[in-house]
This record gives C-alpha cells, structure tokens and sequence, in this order.
C-alpha cells in the first residue's frame, strides 16, 4: 500500500475557529436502567456554515450490583445537543440501545477494580450561531440491579490502596469552519 502526503495546500481552507472543554474529575454512581448526565460543555458557533467536532474520553466501568467485584455488560454512553440525541445509530430498532459508544467490563472476579477508557468522535453540523450545550449521559441498559461508575471502579473506591485507581474524563468540543 502507498502512502500519499498530505501538503498545505491540499488541506483546503478548513481552521480551527474555538476549542471548548470540560473535565471531570470528581466520581459518579449511576443507578440501574437510568441514563444520567455526566458533563457538558458549551460552545457558541460564529457561523452556521460551521461544523462541531465533539470528542470524549470517559473513564467508566460497570459492575453487577454496587460495590461488586465482579464487573457487569451493558453500559452506554449517549451524546446530545441540547434537549436532542445525535450520535445515533440509523440501523437501531424496537429495544436496541442507541447508544454513541458502550463500555463492556468482563463479568469475572476482581474485574470490578477496573476502569475503562472509553472513547468517542462526533462531527456535528448545527447550523446554528446560538449558544450549544454538548452533554453526556451514561447508563446501563440491561438491569436495574446493575450499576455504572464514572472515575472510580466498583470494588474498593474508598481503600486507601495504589490498585484504586480514581480517573478523570473530559468532554472537548472544537468549532471547524467550512
């Protein structure tokens, strides 16, 4: 396979206008079948010729019942712009999630002293010079016994131990002119 170089030139007039984020660094518990805001970030765009690149890198794990050591399926993370859901998929029907991204910790022994990186890439085109909200939710879709954690692990979150591990996620959104 040939590689091909990309010069100035041929990059088009395409630049980056803003960039916007938020981290979270405090931990979170989220209760069953609920889906719960995690962070936002807001941008207001200079034109609505404009496209949003909205990227998240998430540190969330799932576990059986809370406080178990063994890790549990079926957490989601969905995207909105404002009140709306984007980052859908088109081929989700009857009870599939729609979910922008999932997280899968294995359902084994210890596995609840693990966090996942999750992560996620959307291009929006909002067509709006209005102030924008980007926000997360996170739940899981399986159970109402299960729980999903943000920043933290299942098993062991107040030990005073190096294995418990506490992680920071952020939410970064960056205004890409036409």
């Amino acid at each position: 396979m040939a590689l091909t170089k990309i010069t100035g030139s041929g990059l088009g007039a395409s630049k980056i206008l803003q960039v916007k984020s938020t981290v979270k660094s405090n931990t979170q518990s989220i209760a069953g079948l609920t889906f719960a805001d995690v962070m936002s970030v807001s941008i207001t765009p200079t034109s609505t010729s404009s496209t949003i690149l909205v990227m998240c890198d998430l540190n969330i794990t799932c576990a059986l019942s809370d406080a178990s050591q063994t890790g549990a399926r079926y957490s989601g993370v969905k995207l909105f712009r404002d009140s709306t859901q984007i980052a859908v998929n088109s081929d989700a029907s009857g009870d599939q999630a729609k979910v922008w991204f999932s997280c899968q910790s294995t359902e084994t022994t210890n596995s609840g002293f693990m966090q996942n990186c999750a992560s996620g890439s959307f291009m929006d085109s909002p067509s709006s010079t209005s102030a924008i909200t980007y926000k997360i939710q996170a739940g899981n879709t399986y159970s109402s016994n299960h729980y999903t954690y943000i920043n933290r692990p299942s098993y062991g979150s107040t030990d005073n131990y190096s294995y418990n591990h506490k992680g920071v996620s952020t939410i970064t959104v960056m205004e890409i002119s036409a």
